[in-house]
């Protein structure tokens, strides 16, 4: 079959200025042109190379690059030849140009391997290692690291696997490594309920609320529980607060679920939204209940004048700020972070950040309202399938009146026969019941 010759550039204009020519014959294939080595043996194609003083390491790139080659390159590939090869097949040309450095190469499931002749005679192999899980090119940043000292890993672009380069003794190793961080995800599903409820409802369904902010807390029902609490921040606003409790052993998420639609029945509660989601173990999760509202703010810009005539024939200069408005957006209601990390079969540890904003009856600026923020942060080990809640007292309104028979209850002294009055105090309470299962 004839050839056709194409130029090969390598390492760009710097070799452009030593007069190299680099000439590869590729065969005529029909379809999409050249494809990957398979198996263990360079193609056979004749290629010619001519140059005085070619940067060793960049030629070799460039030749492996032409034959689209997978290649590991020890540090020993350094240095500078002088070659004038015409027509010369591959594995005989490459021979040559290794020869100039002492160094040698060998292939293996297509990937080149060039280092010194002592190393390759040390038994240094290759070895490819599929994966099932993790791709293979978000685990080398990984491991890189950690690989003993002269070894080399390669993810491929055509499938999922590694190619590891070293002595078999630290393959194994490597092997192993890549092994123990090729697991399946554990998946966890997070149930939760956000709820407003009133203030005897925690007491009606046995909540827990024993721990102390930013304290390591153990709640004990009995001996067959025990769930630990770390790092609880408590942050207070005037009477308003966030605090972590959790429900005992029996109170499982659709026990729970039960009683909330009694609740509402009996108008102790009202369920404001149910949201779930999967999430795999050690990744985060975000869960919004949250109201976008708008306000329009206005500005001021400085100081202009208007001239108006006057009725004595003269003119008026009245001062004024322009105003201009704009539309702002605040957002009320609750964000929920969950990071749930699987320990085994029966624990999951749930780093849970929660915060709750709302509008102030404070005046903000240029019209615009301030908003309290309120959050808890806490990481929580818990057995699967358990129920933690979070809950706080939002706000507390205290009002009075007075009621009474007209004109009767306004005479002096015996006014009182004929009025009342009248105090009450509204507690709105939130709680936000969370459930994680393992689901696989």
């Amino acid at each position: 079959m004839p050839f056709k010759y194409r130029r090969l550039i390598i390492a760009g204009i710097l070799l452009s200025l030593m007069s190299v020519s680099v000439f590869i014959p590729i065969r005529a294939y029909a379809g999409s042109g050249f494809s990957a080595v398979s198996g263990v043996k360079l193609p056979n194609d004749k290629i010619t190379v001519e140059g005085n003083d070619i940067p060793l390491r960049p030629l070799i790139i460039g030749i492996a690059r032409e034959f689209n080659l997978n290649y590991v390159l020890s540090n020993s590939v350094k240095g500078y030849v002088t070659l004038h090869i015409k027509r010369v097949p591959l594995p005989k040309a490459l021979s040559i140009i290794l020869m100039a450095g002492d160094l040698s190469y060998s292939v293996d499931n297509g990937v080149l391997f060039i280092g010194t002749i002592s190393s390759l005679k040390n038994g240094y192999v290759d070895y490819k290692i599929n994966l099932k899980y993790i791709q293979a090119k978000n685990i080398i940043p990984d491991i890189t690291p950690i690989l003993p000292s002269g070894a080399k890993i390669y993810a491929s672009p055509h499938g999922n696997f590694i190619l590891a380069y070293d002595i078999p003794s630290n393959i194994k190793k490597i092997k192993r490594i890549i092994k123990s961080m090729d697991v399946k995800k554990r998946v966890v599903l997070l149930s939760a309920k956000i709820v407003d409820v009133s203030d005897s409802f925690s007491r009606n369904i046995g909540i827990a609320w024993t721990f102390s902010p930013n304290a390591n807390n153990t709640i004990t029902d009995n001996a067959a529980f025990a769930t630990n609490f770390t790092g609880v921040t408590d942050l207070q606003s005037g009477r308003n607060y966030l605090n972590v409790g959790i429900l005992a052993p029996w109170q499982n998420f659709g026990a729970i679920s039960a009683q909330l639609s009694l609740g509402q029945q009996l108008g102790w509660d009202k369920v404001i939204d149910s949201p779930s989601v999967a999430v795999a173990s050690g990744q985060p999760a975000t869960i919004n209940s949250s109201l976008l509202k708008y306000y329009v703010a206005y500005t001021s810009s400085g100081s202009s004048s208007k001239t108006t005539p006057s009725s004595s024939g003269g003119t008026t200069v009245i001062a004024q700020e322009p105003v201009t408005s704009t539309l702002r957006t605040i957002t009320i209601g609750i964000t929920l972070k969950v990071t749930p990390i699987v320990e085994s079969k029966k624990n999951i540890l749930l780093n849970i950040t929660l915060i709750y904003s709302s509008p102030s009856s404070a005046q903000g600026i240029n019209g615009f309202p301030a908003v309290n923020n309120k959050s808890v942060t806490t990481v929580v080990s818990v057995k699967n399938n358990s129920t933690l809640v979070i809950g706080g007292i939002l706000s507390m309104e205290k009002s009075h009146g007075n009621n009474g028979i007209p004109i009767l209850s306004q005479i002096p002294i015996l006014g009182y026969l004929f009025s009342s009055r009248q105090k009450s105090v509204s507690k709105e309470q939130l709680m936000v019941f969370i459930s994680p299962k393992i689901i696989n």
